[in-house]
């Protein structure tokens, strides 16, 4: 019953209103709504850009250390923006707007001690894939860098997974680098 009052009272009060308020009411909610679509989309691109955009100021340091075989094992893993200006995503990949981004390849250092000597230290960029890359295509190759990594530490070795992605986008694969105790290393996916 209140439903069908409230109904009632609500096309009273629009039938009252006029014809001219009606329309320009309609018109003016159909425009904010518009408009409030269109900032809350540019407002989620522009965030996604800027949150990249960040991860520049924002390098990933692990320092950690295990026990094997009475050694004490230290790993001191530095992932960074190279601050390169070397990679420039072509528009055709950058909906939002559609224009060139220029942004910086991301590379990791890895150094790994036993007792405090030094065992190994490598420097990992995407180039470290190639190989995995070759197999992929161009895209990836030309336009990707090495971001969001994890490391892991399992019996005898260190494991790196890496998205090897183009910058703002959803194009990339999961790559991991794969280290025994003497920093040889093996490339998968």
């Amino acid at each position: 019953m209140r439903i069908i009052i409230s109904f009632f009272l609500l096309t009273l009060l629009g039938c009252s209103s006029g014809s001219q308020g009606t329309n320009s009411l309609v018109d003016t909610t159909k425009s904010v709504a518009k408009a409030d679509t269109i900032q809350q989309d540019d407002y989620e691109e522009v965030d996604f850009r800027k949150e990249f955009i960040s991860l520049y100021q924002k390098p990933i340091l692990i320092d950690t250390s295990f026990v094997d075989q009475a050694k004490t094992y230290e790993v001191i893993f530095h992932h960074f923006s190279i601050m390169d200006n070397g990679l420039v995503v072509p528009a055709k990949y950058n909906f939002d707007t559609n224009k060139d981004f220029v942004t910086h390849n991301f590379a990791s250092d890895l150094t790994v001690l036993a007792d405090k000597d030094t065992i190994f230290k490598n420097h990992i960029t995407k180039s470290t894939f190639n190989n995995l890359l070759d197999t992929l295509g161009t895209p990836l190759k030309k336009y990707a860098t090495l971001l969001y990594p994890t490391l892991s530490i399992k019996n005898d070795s260190i494991q790196i997974h890496y998205s090897i992605s183009i910058p703002v986008t959803d194009v990339g694969i999961g790559a991991d680098i794969k280290f025994d105790k003497k920093g040889n290393y093996v490339v998968g996916q």
